[in-house]
């Protein structure tokens, strides 16, 4: 897999990963009575989410081109 498929795939299990982990944090912020903490971790995980989207199209776009694997030739 060529370095740039695999951070892609890398950034993309990252901020999946993360935005998993708000879910919690927003209730901790919400049960500490922070509302501007709360609603931090809302706009990180809006653009979290944004861009993983982009990745994710990024890679299902090469692999329908046959271009996201372990080839040098890719």
């Amino acid at each position: 897999m060529h370095n740039c498929n695999f951070n892609k795939t890398a950034l993309l299990v990252d901020f999946r990963r993360i935005i998993w982990r708000l879910d919690q944090y927003k209730k901790d912020a919400k049960a500490a009575g922070h509302p501007l903490c709360e609603k931090m971790l809302n706009e990180i995980e809006i653009d979290l989410k944004k861009h993983s989207k982009k990745l994710e199209d990024a890679i299902v776009g090469l692999s329908k081109e046959g271009k996201f694997g372990f080839c040098d030739k890719c």
